[in-house]
């Protein structure tokens, strides 16, 4: 059996599912960092498929799960689409080397953020409250043990079938979609299509969760003006968040810093800046 064929039987290889969907299964829970968050259990189920992926050649391997060292973050159940897409763009870019770690990074990121939201909906506000209640319903008359049973066995079952679903879905589709994409001119058109998309999502999530402020206000005469309500927010709402969001962008990219080494210097400028009231 040729190189290709054998990449091209891991389409139809359940064994090879399977080992790549336990490893995410698996990985999601038990290696989460505040660093990475989920790109750990994306490295745990690479690891877990990288010597069928590349057998025998380990520099391949350690690349392979390398280019996913980086920060990934989604919802873990209808995430594990996104994770069956990478799995089936990897077995693509070992096949066809036009297939760039950058393109598939874009599509990666670029997905967490919508299907983090949806997921959110479904699954924490809507199945998992739905199924709680039926289960204090069990037990709350009697003590019984059937409701937490309930809530176990039912939870860990519509999740898991759910999650294995997705991830047969994204697998199919992330090699019929890489083949799709190398077959013609779309593939740079969707490089910039998913970085412009992920980009915006990230953006979008900044400006809901970041809220630096300042308490500075100027005086004159018995005039008082507050920089943050009169003059800041009423010529950019927001606009310390983003020059913050900038400085983190520079210390990153330029400075090569870490995320907890950024975090760490925050803790001091943050004090100081609340008792000079710099910052609210």
């Amino acid at each position: 059996m040729s190189e290709l064929e054998r990449l091209n039987s891991l389409k139809e290889n359940k064994k090879f599912v399977n080992d790549a969907f336990w490893g995410y299964v698996w990985g999601v829970p038990m290696n989460f960092t505040r660093e990475r968050m989920l790109g750990c259990s994306m490295v745990v189920m690479l690891a877990k498929v990288a010597d069928q992926i590349y057998p025998g050649d380990k520099e391949k391997q350690k690349e392979l799960c390398r280019n996913h060292e980086v920060f990934f973050n989604t919802q873990q159940g209808l995430g594990a689409v996104i994770y069956g897409i990478v799995v089936g763009m990897e077995v693509e870019r070992a096949k066809d080397p036009t297939i760039t770690n950058d393109l598939i990074q874009s599509i990666k990121q670029a997905l967490a953020g919508p299907l983090a939201g949806l997921g959110d909906s479904l699954i924490q506000a809507l199945l998992t409250p739905i199924l709680i209640s039926i289960g204090i319903g069990l037990s709350s008359a009697t003590g019984s043990i059937l409701g937490p049973l309930f809530m176990i066995v039912s939870y860990t079952a519509i999740n898991t079938a759910l999650s294995y679903g997705l991830f047969k879905v994204g697998f199919s589709s992330g090699i019929a979609g890489a083949e799709l994409l190398m077959g013609s001119d779309l593939k740079d058109r969707a490089i910039k299509g998913f970085e412009a998309l992920g980009i915006t999502v990230i953006g979008g999530v900044l400006a809901g969760i970041m809220n630096v402020k300042t308490a500075l206000v100027a005086t004159a005469g018995e005039t008082v003006v507050n920089i943050q309500k009169d003059v800041l927010d009423a010529f950019f709402p927001k606009f310390l968040s983003l020059v913050v969001c900038f400085i983190v962008y520079y210390l990153v990219k330029e400075k090569k810093w870490s995320a907890t080494k950024i975090m760490l210097w925050m803790i001091p400028v943050a004090i100081v800046g609340y008792l000079t009231k710099i910052l609210a």
